[in-house]
C-alpha cells in the first residue's frame, strides 16, 4: 500500500519435533499459547534459582541420533524456498543511479549487488541478504509507482525489460531471489483500461467498479456516474469479480514469473480486493479470489512466493496463510519490536511474540520487519540511538518469521513522513552532496543524516550498525534454529529480557535479548520443550561462558540462569546440543 507442502501450525510442528526427538512420553509444549509463560512460572516457583537447576521429577528425555543437516534450498521452484531467506526492500528510484540523471535505475541496482551479496559465502564485505523485494517497477505517472499504467513493462525511468531480465539473472547468480511489488487492487486513472472504461468502451466498460449513485465512502464522481477508488481518485479499484479482469492480471503475473524469471510477488493492499456491500476489508470474496489466483500462478511457476500486505491485526493477517497466500507481513509484531527497543521493556513484546507465532505456520508463515516504505524510519523512531538500533536489529534477525530489511535501515538512515522523506536516496559514501547515489542532483533531497552515515564509512568500522547487521545476518544463516526453527516462548522473571527457544530438527538454541539500559541476569523457565539428555551450552552470540540447563522430563527447564549477566541492550544466543 501507499500508506508443494506447507508446515502446519506452530504447535503441531513443535509437537512433531518433540515426539521425534524426545520420545512419545514427552509432554508437548503449548506451541506458543498464552498459557506457556504462566505454566512455566508456576513450575519454577519452588526452584532454587541456581544456574542450570530444575525441579526433581525424573530424568531428561533420551536423545536420538541427530538427523543429517538438510542442504540449503537453492532451487527457487522448491516449495517454501523463502523460509530461511533474508529479504531487502529496495525503492529503485532511490537506490543507485547508473546514468547520472538523478533517478535510481535497474542498472544502478545491478552495480551495487555485490554489496548486498557477492555470491561468496566466505567474504564479509557484503550484507549477506538472499532476497530482494522491489517496490513497483511498472510504468506509472507517480514517483512511487503504486498506480500502474502497464503491467507488462518497466518504468522507463528505471530502464527496460532487458534491464530487468539482467537484474534477475545477476541476482540469481549471487543466490538472491527477486520478488516484485504487484498492486492488483487498483490501477492508475491514466491506465488505458480505465480511460476506455470511463467511455463505456468494450471490453473494458465493467473492468472497474461503477455506480449511478455513491454507495458510501470511497466513491468518486465522474460525470453522472461514480467509480469506487478506496485510495483516492487517481487509484480506481479494479472489478475483480469480472472474470476477464481476473484472467488479464493473472496472465500478467504469469508473464513475470515464467518469461522474465522473477520469483514471486509482494501483493499490495491484499485485504481490499472485493467489497461485499458495506464490508470493504477481508471479505470472503477476497479470500476466495486469492485462492483462485494462487492456483493459477502455481500452475505456471511452481514455488512462486505470494506475500500479502495485510495491514491489520495479527488475527486477520494470519487468516490468509497458508490457504490463500504463502506469507503476510505482521505489523503488530513490527510495532512491538520497535516499541520494546525504545521503552526498554520487553514484557509486551514477549506476549505478542507468543500470540503471533501461534497464529501462523511455524516456519516461513509471516514476514518480520521493523519499518517499511509507509512508516517513519526506525532510526527516526529511536532518535538514532546506536544501542537501541542494535537491539532492534537483534530482535528482528534472531527472531521468528522471514526478516525484511528496508534499504538504508542497516546504516541508520533517518526519515519521517511525508512519504517522499522516508524514501530518500541511499547513502553510499561521503564523496558528494548525493552521497554516491548519483553524479547529479538527486530526484529527492538526501536525508538529513551525519556524513558518516554511509556504507563506505560504516564498512570500515567493526563497531558500526552496518557491521552489526552483517554479523547478525551471517549468524542467522549459519544456524538452522535461527533461520527457520520453531519459536517456543520461555518465561523470564525480568520483563527486560525477551526469551525463547528456537528449535529445528538439527539444532536448538536459547535466544535472550535484554532491551533495557541496565545489565540483566534472568531466571528462566520452560514447562515443556524440545530439549533432551544433558546438553552443552555453546554461546554463539554474546558474552560467555554459558551454563546449560538441567532438562526436565518434559524437555524443558526451571530456575535456569544461563549467563552471569546480559549487557544492556544486547543479545545472547546459546546453542544447546546433546
Amino acid at each position: 500500500m501507499l500508506t508443494g507442502a506447507r508446515l502446519g501450525r506452530a504447535g503441531f510442528l513443535v509437537l512433531g519435533f518433540l515426539l521425534a526427538t524426545c520420545g512419545a512420553s514427552a509432554t508437548p509444549p503449548p506451541g506458543g499459547s498464552p498459557h506457556v509463560a504462566a505454566s512455566a512460572r508456576a513450575a519454577s516457583s519452588g526452584a532454587s534459582g541456581a544456574p542450570g537447576s530444575a525441579l526433581v521429577g525424573g530424568p531428561a528425555p533420551t536423545c536420538p541420533p541427530i538427523p543429517p543437516v538438510v542442504p540449503p534450498r537453492t532451487s527457487l521452484s522448491q516449495p517454501g524456498w523463502w523460509r530461511d531467506r533474508i529479504f531487502y526492500e529496495v525503492f529503485v528510484r532511490s537506490f543507485a543511479d547508473s546514468d547520472d540523471d538523478g533517478v535510481g535505475d535497474l542498472r544502478g541496482l545491478i552495480g551495487r549487488l555485490d554489496l548486498l551479496n557477492d555470491g561468496d559465502p566466505n567474504t564479509t564485505t557484503d550484507l549477506g541478504i538472499t532476497g530482494l523485494w522491489l517496490m513497483p517497477t511498472f510504468p506509472s505517472p507517480s514517483y512511487h509507482g503504486y498506480d500502474v499504467t502497464d503491467y507488462r513493462s518497466v518504468n522507463p525511468d528505471y530502464g527496460s525489460l532487458a534491464d530487468m531480465r539482467a537484474l534477475v539473472a545477476a541476482a540469481h547468480k549471487r543466490g538472491i531471489a527477486v520478488i516484485l511489488d504487484l498492486p492488483l487492487n487498483h490501477t492508475s486513472s491514466k491506465n488505458p483500461w480505465f480511460v476506455a472504461s470511463e467511455k463505456g468502451k468494450a471490453p473494458y466498460a465493467d473492468w472497474y467498479v461503477w455506480s449511478d449513485t455513491p454507495l458510501g465512502s470511497g466513491w468518486q464522481a465522474d460525470g453522472k456516474r461514480y467509480y469506487y477508488a478506496a485510495f483516492g481518485s487517481d487509484l480506481p479499484d479494479l472489478n475483480l469479480t469480472n472474470a476477464d479482469v481476473t484472467a488479464e492480471v493473472t496472465n500478467d503475473a504469469r508473464f513475470w514469473l515464467a518469461d522474465v524469471g522473477v520469483d514471486g510477488f509482494r501483493l499490495d493492499a491484499a485485504k481490499y480486493l472485493i467489497e461485499d456491500g458495506t464490508l470493504t476489508e477481508n471479505t470472503p470474496e477476497t479470500h476466495a479470489w486469492w485462492r483462485t489466483f494462487r492456483a493459477s500462478v502455481e500452475a505456471a511457476a511452481t514455488g512462486a512466493l505470494l506475500l500479502g500486505e495485510v495491514y491489520d491485526t495479527s488475527q486477520n493477517s494470519s487468516s490468509y496463510v497458508p490457504d490463500d497466500l504463502d506469507m503476510t507481513f505482521d505489523f503488530t509484531l513490527a510495532s512491538a519490536e520497535v516499541g520494546a527497543a525504545q521503552s526498554g521493556d520487553g514484557g509486551g513484546l514477549s506476549r505478542i511474540l507468543a500470540r503471533v507465532t501461534s497464529l501462523y505456520p511455524a516456519s516461513g508463515g509471516f514476514g518480520a520487519f521493523l519499518t517499511n516504505h509507509d512508516q517513519d524510519r526506525v532510526a527516526s523512531q529511536l532518535n538514532s540511538d546506536p544501542a537501541e538500533l542494535r537491539v532492534a536489529a537483534d530482535l528482528l534477525l534472531t527472531g521468528p518469521g522471514v526478516p525484511f530489511i528496508y534499504y538504508g535501515e542497516e546504516i541508520g538512515m533517518t526519515g519521517r513522513k511525508p512519504d517522499d522523506r522516508i524514501r530518500t536516496p541511499m547513502h553510499w559514501d561521503g564523496s558528494s552532496h548525493a552521497a554516491g547515489f548519483s553524479g547529479h542532483d538527486p530526484w529527492e533531497a538526501m536525508s538529513d543524516d551525519p556524513a558518516a552515515i554511509n556504507v563506505t564509512s560504516e564498512s570500515a568500522d567493526p563497531a558500526s550498525l552496518l557491521s552489526h547487521y552483517r554479523d547478525l545476518i551471517r549468524l542467522r544463516a549459519a544456524h538452522p534454529a535461527l533461520a527457520e526453527g520453531a519459536f517456543i516462548p520461555v518465561a523470564s522473571d525480568l520483563t527486560s529480557v525477551v526469551a525463547s527457544v528456537r528449535s529445528s530438527p538439527t539444532e536448538t538454541a536459547l535466544v535472550l535479548t535484554n532491551v533495557s539500559a541496565t545489565a540483566a541476569t534472568p531466571t528462566l523457565s520452560l514447562a515443556a520443550g524440545p530439549l533432551c539428555g544433558t546438553p552443552k551450552a555453546d554461546v554463539v552470540l554474546g558474552l560467555g561462558p554459558g551454563v546449560a540447563p538441567v532438562v526436565s522430563p518434559a524437555g524443558g527447564f526451571a530456575g535456569y540462569r544461563p549467563l552471569t549477566a546480559i549487557p544492556p541492550r544486547s543479545s545472547a544466543v546459546i546453542v544447546l546440543q546433546p
